[in-house]
Parts: structure tokens; C-alpha cells; sequence
């Protein structure tokens, strides 16, 4: 599986899951190319109401952005820990893609043009940074259960930012709550 955010892990090396100018174009991998992928190996449903993501901390980000980015193709997210907006480096020089790639402005467009609608759930721990759970409750305070854009919260009690504390809580209603808002498989003729 290629790695989302390539680069030493110093946190200065990473694309957001993004097109930003002049880097590899994660955001169209992740868009256009892993789903070309899916539907020539696997029986996949046609409309989005069958296609989600999943994630964590910059995952969670890349997920919830494209959502918000092309709610024709994928109508929900999964998003553990994520981040709010786009923080790459890379982004210097280019505000404008920037702003494209944006949740928090995309979510506002989607209100404005009333849909289609999109279920974004969320997970944090107790025990991550306050700036992750601040940006987390104020994007949900702002744009959550208005018009087309559908949130929940799952709030993990002294839950840290890793997979040890998103992948058992999971199962408490996030992954229940998103599968009731997609289309469920069904046998082949």
C-alpha cells in the first residue's frame, strides 16, 4: 500500500492526502486511483452510497477533506483524530489550492449548496492535545447536523492519539453508525 504522508518522520514531509503544486498528486491517488482500482477487482456498488473512508490523525484528515471535496463519489468518513486543515509545508506559495483542499471551507460550500448529503463521524481521545479535540468540537459546532452535512462524535475516555485507542472504539458506534448510512452489499445474481 503506498504510504499517505512519505517522508522522515519529523512531520515537515507530508502532502495532506492532496494535490499541492509541484508534489506528487496524493489527492487524485486517493480520489481516482485507489477507487479505479477497487471497481476493476472487486464488485463495488456504481453510486457513492457503498463508498467510505477510513482513518487516523493525517488519514482522518485525507478522508474527511475528500468527502467534503467530491460528496458525488463517497457519502461518508471515518475520521480518528484528524486534522482540520490542510498543513503541509508544501503548501506555501499556493493559498488558493490550499482553500480547495480546506474541510472546513468545503463543508461550508456543501451547506451552501444544500448536498448532497455527507456522514462524517469522528473519534478522539480525552487524552490527545487540546488543539486536536478543540479543532474537532469547532468544526462539529460549526458545520455538524446543518443542512447536507451529518456529524457524530465518539469521545474516548483516556483515549490517546494511536490505533490502540481508535481501532477498539470502533466498535462502540462509529463503525455501526456509518454502515447505517451506506447501501449494504448484496449477492451477485
Amino acid at each position: 500500500m503506498p504510504v499517505l504522508n512519505p517522508g522522515p518522520d519529523d512531520h515537515d514531509h507530508y502532502w495532506d492526502g492532496s494535490d499541492i503544486p509541484g508534489q506528487p498528486k496524493m489527492g487524485t491517488w486517493l480520489a481516482d486511483d485507489i477507487p479505479d482500482l477497487m471497481k476493476q477487482n472487486f464488485r463495488t456498488l456504481k453510486s457513492r452510497d457503498g463508498w467510505a473512508f477510513m482513518g487516523s490523525s493525517s488519514g482522518g484528515f485525507a478522508g474527511l477533506k475528500t468527502v467534503l471535496q467530491y460528496p458525488d463519489r463517497f457519502k461518508a468518513v471515518l475520521a480518528s483524530g484528524p486534522d482540520i486543515v490542510p498543513d503541509s509545508p508544501f503548501w506555501k506559495g499556493h493559498e488558493k489550492e490550499q482553500q480547495e483542499n480546506n474541510p472546513q471551507v468545503l463543508a461550508s460550500q456543501l451547506i451552501a449548496r444544500k448536498g448532497p448529503d455527507v456522514y462524517l463521524a469522528f473519534q478522539v481521545g480525552t487524552k490527545e492535545s487540546r488543539s486536536t479535540i478543540n479543532a474537532i468540537n469547532g468544526f462539529i459546532a460549526t458545520y455538524g447536523n446543518k443542512g447536507p452535512v451529518h456529524t457524530t462524535l465518539n469521545l474516548i475516555h483516556d483515549g490517546r492519539h494511536n490505533a490502540y485507542t481508535y481501532v477498539p472504539a470502533m466498535g462502540t458506534g462509529p463503525m455501526q453508525w456509518i454502515s447505517n448510512q451506506l447501501e449494504g452489499p448484496t449477492p451477485s445474481s
